[in-house]
């Protein structure tokens, strides 16, 4: 792993419309994106949603939103970004001003463009599972936590918003690896064990923390954490054998972390562990 994403190699300009005109309502719709100068024009808002506000107007909505978007990525494609920026407005549309970012691929770019400007889309991808990987209710579980921690960081720090859901090889010419927070100071995993599903969720810390040894190996200057959701010894429903569990796999984890150079924060709360995040970023 090097620095290099801590340099921009893309950019992107989001696309609002204002349904009715002259209202000052502003829907994001879509966005125009230029990946290591590859340059695109992408739908980011759903269908159903449109119909869902507007009714039967909907489908017309969005018919217009995709010639538009098409629009644009033509203009782009054939004469540049300045070209495709110049042709709006166009009927109700506007361009942001563009803004630089650091993207592992067009899909990554798109991701950070939606976590950052867009509430009312979906990312197909995130936090799915392939098909050798079928969603267990464990790895459901971890989802729900991470996204939880995610929003409440971008409350307190919206700045750190785009850097959620970033990957980066940890292998010369490897697959990325994807991490719950990759800043250019820091390298983070997030994952959760349960009273109930102590054996799995120390696989998984155990999988993460190697990924967090690599990025480390490869990045001697990158921070590197690992923030676990750990329930409380005091916590009056465990049995007396989930405690003694817990403590000992909390004091294996403690021991394993400090081996592979790994921060472990354990927490019990949403709001620890964003305070751990603040804190390490």
């Amino acid at each position: 792993m090097t620095a290099s994403f801590t340099v921009p190699n893309s950019r992107y300009s989001v696309i609002g419309l204002e349904p009715v005109a002259g209202s000052s309502e502003r829907l994001h719709v879509g966005a125009l994106v230029e990946y290591e100068g590859n340059l695109a024009a992408k739908t980011l808002i759903r269908t159903e949603v449109l119909r869902c506000m507007y009714g039967t107007a909907g489908d017309g909505l969005a018919q217009m939103v995709d010639m538009t978007v098409s629009v644009l990525g033509r203009i782009g494609r054939g004469h540049g970004w300045d070209a495709a920026m110049g042709a709006v407005p166009l009927a109700n549309f506007s361009l942001s001003s563009p803004r630089v970012t650091y993207a592992s691929s067009e899909a990554d770019l798109l991701r950070q463009v939606v976590l950052m400007h867009f509430s009312l889309s979906i990312l197909a991808d995130e936090g799915s599972s392939s098909a050798e990987e079928p969603p267990t209710p464990e790895r459901e579980v971890n989802q729900q936590w991470t996204t939880r921690i995610r929003q409440a960081v971008q409350v307190v720090r919206p700045d750190l918003g785009l850097y959620f859901n970033r990957e980066t090889a940890l292998i010369e010419g490897g697959v990325p690896v994807r991490f719950g927070m990759l800043t250019p100071r820091l390298a983070a995993h997030f994952g959760l064990i349960r009273p109930a599903g102590q054996a799995q969720g120390m696989k998984d810390a155990r999988a993460k923390m190697w990924e967090l040894s690599l990025a480390h190996e490869r990045n001697a200057s990158l921070n590197v954490a690992l923030v676990f959701g750990i329930p409380t010894v005091e916590d009056v429903t465990l049995s007396e054998r989930q405690r003694e569990q817990i403590e000992a796999n909390t004091h294996e984890l403690q021991q394993e972390a400090e081996q592979k150079s790994v921060t472990l924060r354990t927490v019990q709360t949403v709001g620890d562990a964003v305070s751990a995040i603040i804190e390490l970023a």
